[in-house]
């Protein structure tokens, strides 16, 4: 057998670094050019507001759906789905609240939504915390 066929083992194996130097020059540039570009280019002092107010009263419907499949609205009086239909043509502008009780049945879920999605082209809430609609009822009456 050839001793040179393996080759020359008194030469010390070398590792080419120009890759890993120039993906880190690449690196070092894309960070750059970030960095310059997440600052912002204008400051912006924006006035405000010295005696404003926040407004303590939504402009919104209130549709509770109880257990038992009534419907309350604003929880005052007991409407019906043709009534509530009417009150959503007669108030277009106001949002649609829809707080269901975590106990009523999924039919009347379905019909309150289909209502819903047909007088408001999809605009509504729904919540389903029943507890907090009385809270906040109680808190607003007391003040």
């Amino acid at each position: 057998m050839d001793s040179n066929f393996f080759g020359n083992f008194d030469e010390e194996p070398q590792i080419d670094l120009t890759p890993l130097i120039d993906c880190l020059f690449m690196l070092i540039i894309f960070f750059v050019l970030t960095m310059t570009f997440s600052r912002p280019v204008l400051e912006i002092v924006l006035p405000e507001a010295v005696h404003a107010e926040a407004s303590g009263k939504r402009d919104e419907i209130l549709l509770n759906v109880k257990s038992d499949g009534t419907f309350w609205l604003d929880q005052e009086r007991q409407v019906t789905l043709v009534e509530l239909a009417s009150e959503l043509d007669a108030n277009p502008q106001k949002l649609l609240n829809i707080y269901m009780d975590k106990e009523a049945d999924f039919g009347v879920f379905v019909s309150v939504l289909d209502l819903a999605k047909d007088k408001r082209e999809g605009r509504f809430v729904i919540s389903t915390k029943q507890e907090d609609v009385a809270e906040n009822a109680q808190e607003s009456s007391q003040n």
